[in-house]
């Protein structure tokens, strides 16, 4: 069984070779702005108090698959490369062949890179609901701080770990 354990030094080899190579390509500049985009829209969708949607939880559910293919099209920045020569777009982990990198650890480097703006957007989101709820209603319940942690850090991490 292998640990989900990172190498620091093959970690360090997936990092500079998409700094070098994918930084300023259209694809991935279309890519981020969808990413933030869709994850700014799910935020503010988890701003709705869960008592206003208790009936109705589909909002749930549209709000984290927002989020969710936000986080999606953030991580295909780091599954995708796009060739300079050709302008084709191939599969990073058809380029694993020729670098020194195992490919758990590019697992582990694309939830790394996820993980990043998914806990500051719930960051953010949780400050916002408790400042809210505390001027508007006094109190906060725990089904309101669990649902963004769940839907924003918990439900995208663990669909890039079986995403290939």
């Amino acid at each position: 069984m292998k640990v989900f354990k990172p190498d620091e030094k093959q970690q360090q080899i997936l990092e500079d070779f998409f700094l070098e190579e994918t930084t300023y390509f259209p694809n991935h500049v279309l890519l981020k702005f969808l990413a933030y985009f869709l994850m700014s829209i799910g935020s503010i969708l988890m701003l709705i108090p869960y008592g206003e949607i208790r009936e109705d939880k589909s909002v749930l559910g549209i709000t984290a698959m927002l989020f969710v293919m936000g986080t999606y099209f953030y991580a295909t920045q780091y599954a995708t490369y796009t060739e300079t020569l050709w302008n084709k777009v191939v599969q990073v982990k058809e380029l694993v062949k020729y670098l020194p990198v195992e490919r758990m650890q590019i697992t582990i480097f694309r939830i790394r890179k996820v993980l990043k703006p998914c806990l500051i957007y719930t960051f953010v989101v949780l400050a916002l609901k408790c400042g809210i709820y505390y001027g508007a209603y006094g109190n906060i319940g725990a089904i309101d701080l669990l649902i963004p942690v769940l839907g924003m850090v918990v439900y995208p991490v663990v669909i890039e770990l079986f995403r290939y």
